[in-house]
Order: C-alpha cells, then sequence, then structure tokens
C-alpha cells in the first residue's frame, strides 16, 4: 500500500510510521501558489491472515 504526505509534516509522518508505513526514497516536488513543496511516498506491505483467522473478506 502507498501513501503520500508533505515532507515536511512531521506529525503525519510520525502517525504513518506509528501504523506500519515508512519511506521508500521517492519524492515528488510540486507548486502550491508559487511555492515549492515535497511530498515523500510512504509504502507497506499488507498481508493476508490467511484461513481460520476470522477475518472478513
Amino acid at each position: 500500500m502507498l501513501l503520500w504526505v508533505l515532507k515536511g509534516n512531521t506529525r503525519a509522518r510520525r502517525f504513518y510510521e506509528g501504523a506500519g508505513f515508512g519511506p521508500d526514497g521517492a519524492e515528488e516536488p510540486f507548486e502550491v501558489d508559487g511555492v515549492a513543496v515535497s511530498e515523500v511516498r510512504y509504502a507497506r506491505t499488507l498481508t493476508y491472515p490467511g484461513p481460520g483467522t476470522g477475518a472478513r473478506r
């Protein structure tokens, strides 16, 4: 699973890291009202819990 977060948003980055996401090295610069900002891509591997765990599909 992938998500993008603003590089300077340390609060959101800590939240996602606590949920098992981590930066994968990709960054994407863009402009907002003429101001350069950068996003960092975070990734997390999702696993299927397997049969008999009570998980619903």
